[in-house]
């Protein structure tokens, strides 16, 4: 069977879990500073696969890179959201550890959050690949099922309430 080539940010988070990235949202010791600096990567066509990728654990000084980005342009942010809307979450799944791969799909949604067309089409296809995960009689599926019907967009709660449903899924599997 033909291995399938990960797209930028399925390479992206398989990368931050092997090498054990901060993705904490409220870190004040680095601000998850390597996917601030990755997330600029990826909009300049980069990708963690590409031998000149500079982005590593092992690196802690991205001066030649400029400062710490806080922020980024819509146009940044609808890279971003393009690249992410074609992210195969079950391959994030299966190659990220639990819980930190739903912390890496919020860092998206914190830092590329924006009114426009492509983070409601980038949460409609989120929720449609984590409705896959999560107990179909669950509150957490029927909100997702309403994402996916265009009533609203993915939040961080969204991903909290994800990570519960698997966990306890996970739990009564093994009993």
């Amino acid at each position: 069977m033909k291995k399938l080539k990960m797209n930028q940010f399925e390479s992206l988070c398989k990368l931050a879990t092997d090498e054990t990235w901060c993705w904490n949202l409220g870190c004040t010791t680095c601000g998850h500073m390597h996917f601030r600096y990755a997330f600029l990567e990826l909009t300049k066509g980069r990708s963690p696969t590409d031998s000149q990728w500079q982005i590593h654990d092992r690196n802690t000084m991205y001066d030649h890179l400029g400062s710490l980005p806080r922020n980024y342009t819509e146009e940044q942010k609808e890279i971003i959201h393009k690249i992410c809307c074609e992210a195969n979450i079950g391959i994030i799944e299966s190659s990220c550890k639990f819980p930190d791969w739903l912390g890496y799909l919020g860092l998206i949604l914190e830092h590329m959050y924006s009114g426009s067309k492509t983070y409601t089409e980038l949460s409609s296809s989120w929720a449609s690949q984590l409705i896959e995960l999560v107990t179909s009689q669950s509150l957490i599926h029927a909100r997702l099922q309403e994402i996916v019907e265009g009533n609203g967009v993915l939040s961080i709660k969204d991903l909290e309430e994800c990570e519960s449903n698997i966990m306890h899924n996970k739990y009564i599997d093994q009993w």
